[in-house]
C-alpha cells in the first residue's frame, strides 16, 4: 500500500509542477527527479510482488523487475542526454538500447505466461484473434506516429524514437492479447489488465508531443512514466493481495476436441476491429480516401475477421453435433441412453420387439469392486449386449446396469441370446468375471409400439422374481399384477399411516427343557377395511416399493418396546427378540443410527436384541457387510438366517460378525431320515460349536425331530412343534408358565 501511495505522490507532484511550470518559468530539468522517482518506485513495486507470488507468477514479477530496473537506468541516461543537449527531447544509443531492452524484458515477461492448454481448433481461432488484434493495433499506432512531428536532435523523426514507440505499442497489444484472449491464470487477473494499458500510455504522449512546445520541460517521457509508476504499484497491489488470500481455481484445460474454452467469447478482438473501423470511417470522411497502408491494411483485416468467423461457425457446428450425441448417447459405455432408445421406439410402424436386460447382482458387484471395476464392468457388459443383439438392432442403456435391446421384428430369440452371451466371463481390468443377466422382453404390433417398453420392463421384474440368470414373456397376467401390486403398495402407505400393522413373536426355547429364550418378530397386517394380508403377498411389494426402510423401522422400535417391557418385568428370564432385516435395509446407511436410537429410546441393553440377514443379502461384502459391522458395534447380535442355503456360507462365517446361525428348515425336515440327510444338520452344528456359535434348528414340527436334535448336539429350537407366532401379552404369560415342552 505505501508504494502505491509513493508512486500517487509522484504523479501528483509531477501532475503539479507541470501545470505550473510554465507560470513559474520552470527549467527543463524540473520534472526529471520525479520521473527518475517513478522509475524507482516501480522497481520497487514489482520486488514486492516477487516475494509473495508463487512459481510462474513469480517469474513474471521477476522479469517485470528486469524491465522496470533498465527502464530506471534508460530513464537516467535520457535525463542526462536531454539536460546536456539543451533539446526538447534527446536520446543516445545507449539510452535507446535500455529503453529497448526494458520493453523487451516486460514483452518476455507476457509472453512466457502459462496459458490453458488447448486443442488445435481453439489454437487456430486464438491465433486468429491475436492477428486480428496486431493488424488492427499496427494500422492505428502506424498512422498516430507518421502523422505526427516527434522532436529530436536535429528537428527531425529519430528512427531510433519511432523504433522504441513501435515495440512499446506492440507490447501493449501482446498484454491486451495475453489477457483478454489467452485467459492466464498464472498472474492474477486484475493484475494483468491494471498493467496492460502501460504500453498504450508511450504511443498516446507522443501523439500529444505537439502541444509540448514552447514547454521544454515537458516530453512525453516526463508525461508518461510517473502515470506508468502508479499502474505498476497498483498491479503488484493487487497481485501481493491474491497471493495472501485463497489460492486461486485451477486454470481451465482443453482436452484434444473439447471446445469449452469458447464458451467465454473474448471482446477483445472484435473491439479492436471496432476502434480500427470507426478510424478508416473519421479518415475517409477527413480526406475523401484512405492511404495505400491503411487500404492494405483495411483489406488484410477484413479477410482475417472473414477466416475467424467461419472458423467460428465451424466451431459451433462441431459444438452442435457433439452437444446432439450427449444428450442422444451415453457417456460411459457409448451406447444410446433412454431418450434416444424411447425416440427410436416411437418411430417404429410395424411390428417390434424390445428386451430389457440387467446384470444380476450389479449393486453388490459394485461395492466389492470399486466404482472404476464397476464401470469397466458396465462397459464391458454394453458391448456383450450390442453384440448379442446384432446388426439390426438398437442396444441402449437405460438406466444404471439396465440396457435395452430394440429389434425390428417379432422374436424370442432375442432374450436367449443375450443369456447366451453372458455364459462366458467378461474381461474387467486383466481379471475374468461371471456375470448373469436377467431379461424381459414383448412384442406388438404398430398399435402396440408405445407400450412395449413397460411392457418389457414389466417382464423384467417378474423374471427377477423366480431368480437370476432367467428371461420372460410379458403377458396379459403380468399388467393385472403390476397393477395389483401398485394398489398394494398405496394401501401399505395408508396402512402404516393408520397403524394396522401388528409384531407377532415365535418362540425360540432351549433344549431339550423347551425353556423360552428369545423371541422371532414377525409383522403381520390387519387392513380396517379388509382381510389380514399375508406376509408372502405384502413383504415384496413394500420391497420393491422401497416401503420396506419406513416399515423396517416401524417394526425395530415396536420390537425394542416390547423387548424392553419384558426386560422390565421379567430381568433375565425376559427373551431376546431376534427382528429380521432386508437387503434392502442393510443398504440403507441410516439403519445403524436408526436401532441405536430404538435401544436408547426403549432403555434396552443391546444384548436383548439380535438382527437376523440372508446369506445373500451380504454375500457381495460392500455397504451391506459394512452395515452389519456397524450393526455388531452396538453390542446387538447378528443371526444368519435359512443357513446352508446360501452358495458362500462357510466364507461368510469369516468374514461377517456373526453370533447365531440359524439352520434351515430343509435339513430339519430330513432328520430321522438316512445318515446321508443328517449329515449336513450334524455338521452345522458341529461348525457353529467350533466357532463358538449358537445353532437354532428352525422349522421344527415334531417331536421326533425335537428328540434327534437333542442328540445330535442342538441347545436351541423354533418351530410349530414348540409354538406358533403370538402377540406380546401371550409371550408374557408364557414366560410365567411351565416349559412348553418336557
Amino acid at each position: 500500500m505505501r508504494v502505491l501511495i509513493l508512486a500517487v505522490i509522484w504523479f501528483l507532484i509531477s501532475t503539479v509542477l507541470g501545470i505550473l511550470g510554465r507560470r513559474i518559468g520552470s527549467p527543463s530539468w524540473l520534472l526529471w527527479p520525479s520521473t527518475i522517482g517513478a522509475a524507482v518506485t516501480s522497481l520497487l513495486a514489482c520486488t514486492l510482488a516477487v516475494r509473495t507470488a508463487r512459481g510462474p507468477a513469480r517469474d513474471f514479477w521477476r522479469r517485470l523487475v528486469w524491465a522496470c530496473g533498465w527502464l530506471t537506468v534508460a530513464t537516467a541516461g535520457q535525463a542526462y542526454d536531454t539536460l546536456s543537449s539543451g533539446l526538447p527531447v534527446a536520446m543516445s544509443r545507449l539510452t535507446a538500447a535500455g529503453y529497448l531492452i526494458a520493453v523487451g524484458s516486460a514483452v518476455l515477461a507476457l509472453v512466457r505466461l502459462p496459458r490453458p492448454s488447448r486443442a488445435w481448433r481453439a489454437s487456430v481461432a486464438m491465433f486468429l484473434d491475436v492477428a486480428i488484434v496486431g493488424v488492427a493495433a499496427s494500422m492505428g499506432v502506424t498512422h498516430f506516429l507518421w502523422n505526427t512531428s516527434i522532436p529530436a536532435a536535429n528537428g527531425q523523426p529519430a528512427a531510433a524514437l519511432i523504433g522504441i514507440v513501435l515495440f512499446v505499442a506492440c507490447a501493449a497489444v501482446v498484454a491486451v492479447v495475453k489477457v483478454g484472449i489467452a485467459r492466464s491464470r498464472a498472474v492474477n487477473r486484475a493484475a494483468l489488465w491494471t498493467l496492460a494499458p502501460i504500453g498504450l500510455i508511450a504511443p498516446l504522449a507522443w501523439t500529444v508531443a505537439p502541444l509540448f512546445e514552447g514547454r521544454p520541460y515537458l516530453n512525453p517521457t516526463v508525461v508518461t512514466l510517473p502515470t506508468c509508476a502508479v499502474f505498476f504499484a497498483a498491479a503488484a497491489l493487487m497481485q501481493i493481495r491474491a497471493d495472501s488470500g485463497p489460492p486461486a481455481p485451477p486454470a481451465e484445460v482443453d482436452q484434444p476436441g473439447h471446445l469449452g474454452i469458447w464458451r467465454h467469447i473474448s471482446v477483445v478482438p472484435y473491439t479492436a476491429v471496432a476502434v480500427t473501423v470507426t478510424m478508416l470511417v473519421v479518415l475517409t470522411l477527413r480526406h475523401g480516401q484512405l492511404s495505400a497502408g491503411m487500404a492494405g491494411g483495411s483489406v488484410v483485416l477484413t479477410l482475417l475477421v472473414m477466416i475467424r468467423q467461419y472458423a467460428a461457425l465451424s466451431d459451433n457446428n462441431l459444438l452442435l453435433d457433439r452437444l446432439d450425441a450427449q444428450a442422444n448417447h451415453d457417456d460411459l459405455t457409448g451406447l444410446p441412453n433412454r431418450r434416444f432408445f424411447t425416440a427410436a421406439l416411437a418411430a417404429r410402424t410395424g411390428t417390434t420387439t424390445v428386451a430389457v436386460c440387467d446384470l444380476d447382482g450389479f449393486a453388490a458387484l459394485n461395492d466389492r469392486l470399486g466404482d472404476e471395476a464397476g464401470d469397466a464392468l458396465l462397459r464391458a457388459a454394453a458391448e456383450r449386449v450390442r453384440t448379442a443383439a446384432g446388426p439390426d438392432a438398437v442396444a441402449a442403456r437405460l438406466l444404471g446396469d439396465e440396457f435395452g435391446i430394440l429389434l425390428p421384428r417379432q422374436t424370442s430369440e432375442v432374450a436367449e441370446s443375450i443369456l447366451q452371451a453372458f455364459r462366458s466371463p467378461l474381461r474387467v481390468d486383466g481379471h475374468d468375471l461371471l456375470v448373469t443377466v436377467t431379461v424381459g422382453y414383448a412384442s406388438g404390433s404398430r398399435a402396440e409400439v408405445p407400450d412395449l417398453l413397460r411392457r418389457a420392463e414389466l417382464a423384467l421384474q417378474a423374471a427377477k422374481l423366480t431368480g437370476a440368470n432367467r428371461s420372460r414373456e410379458h403377458c396379459t397376467e403380468l399388467d393385472a399384477t403390476a397393477e395389483h401390486h401398485a394398489e398394494l403398495a398405496a394401501a401399505l402407505r395408508r396402512g402404516l399411516d393408520r397403524g394396522e400393522f401388528r409384531l407377532l413373536y415365535q418362540p425360540i426355547v432351549e433344549l431339550p427343557a423347551g425353556t423360552i429364550v428369545g423371541v422371532e418378530a414377525l409383522v403381520r397386517w390387519h387392513p380396517s377395511d379388509g382381510p389380514v394380508v399375508s406376509p408372502v403377498e405384502f413383504i415384496p411389494v413394500a420391497e420393491h416399493s422401497g416401503l420396506i426402510i419406513d416399515l423396517g423401522a416401524w417394526i425395530i422400535n415396536q420390537a425394542c418396546a416390547d423387548a424392553a417391557g419384558w426386560q422390565d418385568r421379567h430381568g433375565d428370564a425376559g427373551p431376546r427378540v431376534n427382528i429380521n432385516v432386508s437387503a434392502r435395509q442393510l443398504l440403507d446407511p441410516d439403519l445403524p443410527g436408526l436401532v441405536a436410537d430404538a435401544l436408547s429410546r426403549h432403555g434396552l441393553a443391546p444384548e436383548r436384541i439380535t438382527i437376523e440377514i440372508t446369506e445373500t443379502a451380504v454375500f457381495a461384502g460392500g455397504v451391506a457387510l459394512s452395515t452389519v459391522r456397524e450393526l455388531r458395534e452396538l453390542g446387538v447380535g447378528i443371526a444368519l438366517d435359512d443357513f446352508g442355503t446360501g452358495h458362500s456360507s462357510l466364507t461368510l462365517l469369516r468374514t461377517c460378525p456373526v453370533t447365531t446361525l440359524k439352520v434351515d428348515k430343509s435339513f430339519i425336515d430330513d432328520l430321522n431320515g438316512t445318515a446321508e440327510q443328517e449329515a449336513i444338520a450334524t455338521s452345522l452344528s458341529t461348525i457353529a460349536a467350533t466357532l463358538g456359535l449358537r445353532a437354532v434348528a428352525e422349522g421344527v414340527e415334531t417331536r421326533e425331530q425335537a428328540d434327534r436334535l437333542v442328540e445330535l448336539g442342538y441347545r436351541y429350537a423354533q418351530g410349530y412343534y414348540f409354538a406358533r407366532p403370538a402377540p406380546a401379552a401371550d409371550i408374557d404369560a408364557a414366560l410365567t408358565a411351565p416349559a412348553l415342552v418336557a
